[in-house]
């Protein structure tokens, strides 16, 4: 291809897409894209993904460029292209915020102690139960009844007013409920 000027070879590819013109032209203003390489860092962008992001930019901005507007094609062209790679840095560093992967196997502990096993959840309500029927016959007919109004989620004024004793009775019973449950435990 003959030396062509910019604005020829921007008309080139504004009309026709001609490829080779792109080639002339990426190669006339390659400089600024190592120069903006040098500058700024984008991870895993070699050299090549840069000159691909450049051409791409380039293509871009041929068909923005206007002449009337800017003397310049090779400033609007790196402007353009200093743009796109803030884009690139930007999107880079938002990646970074994603939560990563993580692999059960490399993280067996911290997946123990938050994620929550069925089976373990039926092994514990049957030890629970277990636990109950040894209790519920150890416990005094007033400490059964609050112990059972207890479990209905009941508060201690609740229970007052339900069986009409007074708060201190259903405290003290809730005292000897919990005594009996420890001892109970321990066995």
């Amino acid at each position: 291809m003959e030396q062509l000027e910019d604005w020829q070879l921007i008309d080139l590819i504004r009309t026709r897409g001609d490829s080779a013109a792109v080639q002339e032209l990426f190669g006339r203003y390659r400089p600024v894209m190592l120069r903006l390489r040098q500058q700024y860092y984008l991870p895993e962008h070699d050299l090549d993904d840069w000159e691909q992001e450049a051409r791409l930019v380039l293509c871009a901005a041929t068909h923005k460029f206007d002449q009337a507007r800017s003397a310049s094609f090779g400033a609007f062209y790196k402007l353009n292209l200093k743009h796109r790679v803030y884009d690139l840095i930007r999107q880079s560093q938002a990646q970074k915020r994603h939560a990563q992967v993580l692999s059960f196997d490399a993280q067996w502990a911290y997946f123990a102690d938050t994620l929550v096993d069925p089976r373990i959840q039926v092994r514990e309500g049957i030890e629970l139960q277990d636990t109950l029927q040894r209790l519920l016959p150890r416990l005094s007919p007033v400490e059964r009844a609050v112990f059972t109004a207890l479990l209905r989620k009941a508060t201690p004024a609740d229970i007052s007013a339900e069986f009409a004793w007074p708060v201190e009775r259903v405290v003290a019973a809730l005292h000897r409920c919990r005594q009996k449950l420890r001892q109970l435990l321990a066995e």
